[in-house]
């Protein structure tokens, strides 16, 4: 009985302190209503090529307003690779703590995302890097439930390909406007 009273006591604080500036970093799952929600394109969102591949890296940044906007955590969270249960998603979704902001108060947020290669560790320092449009989230009251933690404001955004891939689209048009004057 003692075990019993114990949980429900810690699981009753854990849901309290979702309300302390929380948010659940996420894009996968059933929580958002449409894909224009949750995916991040490789390119043009019309191409529809979803990123995908661990190289990828997705930032959730935060602010009093769109000029104040700093990232929650120190590092970005991986997306997964092709393949696997949830390809488009970042890996190690979870909750975020918007520090200087309680329950009830309005804070935007950005989700940002680029390209690791090369080593570049943050969004600054990427030349690949894509950002969704900023939204505004409130933080919920303690005892809401679980759905209302998460950013229903995201939006689908792209990475931009690096300029060599422009460089190889360009030498392929290149290449079909000669062939066809040659014809």
């Amino acid at each position: 009985m003692k075990k019993l009273v114990l949980t429900l006591l810690l699981a009753a604080g854990s849901i309290s302190a979702f309300a302390q500036g929380t948010v659940n970093f996420v894009n996968g799952g059933v929580i958002f209503q449409t894909t224009a929600d949750r995916f991040v394109y490789n390119g043009s969102i019309a191409a529809g090529n979803e990123l995908v591949g661990t190289q990828f890296r997705a930032q959730l940044y935060y602010g009093a307003n769109a000029a104040s906007l700093i990232p929650v955590a120190t590092t970005g969270n991986a997306f997964r690779a092709p393949g696997t249960l949830s390809p488009g998603t970042w890996a190690s979704p979870g909750t975020r703590t918007l520090v200087g902001f309680t329950e009830g108060n309005t804070v935007t947020l950005q989700v940002r995302a680029w390209d690791s290669t090369g080593g570049f560790s943050t969004w600054e320092s990427a030349v690949n890097k894509g950002q969704s449009q900023t939204f505004s989230y409130v933080v919920p009251a303690a005892g809401s439930p679980a759905n209302a933690f998460y950013p229903e404001g995201l939006r689908a955004f792209a990475v931009v390909p690096e300029p060599g891939t422009f460089a190889l689209a360009g030498l392929g048009l290149l290449g079909l406007v000669m062939a066809r004057r040659r014809k």
